[in-house]
């Protein structure tokens, strides 16, 4: 976190992933309504993140699932190898994936691959709440929407 201004606490420094003008603008919005916090910097592709995070250091970064790896390219940034290699360089960053995706597969995918959090886009309460849950992920703290939560404890039976 940065450094505090006399009589305040540390700001949490935040990165965005996302391919969306008006998501975007949205957690602009949304952050910007929570003091503690700064946007370090924005990415529409991948291949955009990790100079990004090496030019404006963060302590989380909002990571969206389905972000192409290059302007207009239909493939998707490869998240799941990417969120290992973010966490060992950055080893004190925080990753939230934001996504419309509840499948259970990747939900767990992703967690194990050792991001802090799965937020979904149509969790209307986590994205009223979304600066209250970047500073506790980034105080340690996992967060998984309810859906996402319950995707992960629900026991699917055998054979399916």
């Amino acid at each position: 976190m940065t450094d505090s201004v006399a009589g305040t606490s540390p700001r949490v420094r935040v990165a965005i992933l996302e391919d969306h003008p008006i998501v975007i603008d949205g957690y602009l919005s949304r952050l910007g309504q929570t003091p503690q916090i700064e946007i370090v910097g924005t990415a529409s592709s991948g291949v955009e993140l990790e100079p990004m995070l090496a030019a404006h250091p963060a302590d989380v970064v909002l990571l969206d699932v389905g972000v192409p790896v290059v302007p207009g390219s239909p493939n998707p940034y490869p998240i799941l190898h990417v969120i290992p290699r973010l966490s060992k360089i950055y080893p004190d960053l925080s990753i939230l994936v934001i996504s419309m995706l509840t499948e259970r597969a990747l939900i767990t995918a992703v967690m194990e691959a050792g991001a802090r959090g799965y937020l979904l886009k149509d969790d209307g309460a986590a994205m009223r709440n979304l600066g209250a849950i970047v500073l506790a992920v980034a105080g340690g703290e996992i967060y998984l929407s309810d859906q996402a939560q319950q995707q992960i404890l629900t026991r699917r039976p055998k054979g399916k």
